[in-house]
């Protein structure tokens, strides 16, 4: 039985990298995917590639490119999120097009810190119908936008 939670424990831990877009997935699903990502960055960045993959055409329009979107993580206001040790996500609004999520995040020094994620459903394009990041927000405050 040990052995078993052993396994189950370690698979939980694990994050793959690999997910992409898919209309399959829901806003908070990639709010989630996100997030996770940041939290278990590596050394390559390969957390920061992965959630720059959701962000959308008009997101990396003004993030991009990668190299970029990976100097956001340099500012105090968005390098906690790297390695965080946890988060809780909280909807906002969803009228099927457009979806705001407020997030309380958990660093890995135990600060607490919010932010507000926008995600919008594309039309045309690559991925059609995907749901996509325009934006994150650092909320100085809960309940309130930057």
């Amino acid at each position: 039985m040990r052995g078993i939670i052993t396994i189950l424990l370690l698979m939980c831990s694990m994050h793959s990298f690999a997910l992409q877009p898919s209309p399959d997935l829901g806003p908070q699903q990639v709010v989630r995917f996100q997030l996770d990502s940041l939290r278990t960055n590596t050394a390559d960045n390969d957390g920061i590639a992965s959630t720059f993959t959701f962000a959308s055409p008009a997101n990396k329009r003004m993030t991009g490119p990668l190299a970029r979107f990976s100097s956001l993580f340099d500012n105090p206001r968005y390098a906690p999120m790297l390695n965080h040790q946890s988060s809780d996500i909280e909807l906002l609004s969803n009228d099927g097009r457009y979806a705001k999520f407020a997030v309380e995040l958990i660093d890995q020094n135990g600060s607490i810190h919010h932010y507000r994620f926008e995600l919008s459903r594309q039309v045309g394009g690559s991925c059609t119908e995907c749901w996509m990041t325009d934006s994150v927000m650092w909320a100085p405050k809960p309940g309130r936008s930057a």
